[in-house]
């Protein structure tokens, strides 16, 4: 999905500035670009959103005052807390974790593939 991601915004990049003097199919180009990149963030924030408030559960977890609770009640907090030491992750077909990072670094390499397909079309 990411590789996709980023070769889509990368060449549509490239078809939109090598088509300026067509302004119907530019602006088709960059609308194009535009919505793949609004899509990709909204994945990507809700994904990192999932995160942080798993991890949240967790540290919630380890400042219950459980020396003041029933010997239950630490069972419980134990396995609790051993159950959410990883935070829940989106992954893109077993092979990346879904988060704003992940988003950053697709934005980041589109952009250095745009500026280096460009300078080969030139």
């Amino acid at each position: 999905m990411a590789a996709v991601n980023l070769l889509i915004i990368s060449m549509t990049g490239v078809t939109a500035v090598t088509n300026m003097d067509k302004p119907e199919e530019f602006f088709r180009q960059i609308t194009f670009s535009c919505a793949l990149l609004v899509h990709l963030f909204f994945e990507s924030f809700q994904a990192q959103r999932l995160i942080d408030h798993s991890s949240l559960v967790h540290t919630s977890l380890t400042s219950v005052p459980w020396y003041q609770t029933s010997s239950r009640t630490r069972k419980i907090l134990i396995f609790m807390i051993m159950k959410t030491r990883e935070p829940c992750v989106l992954t893109a077909g077993k092979m990346y974790v879904i988060s704003m990072d992940t988003f950053s670094t697709i934005v980041r390499t589109s952009v250095s593939y745009f500026t280096m397909l460009r300078s080969v079309y030139n």
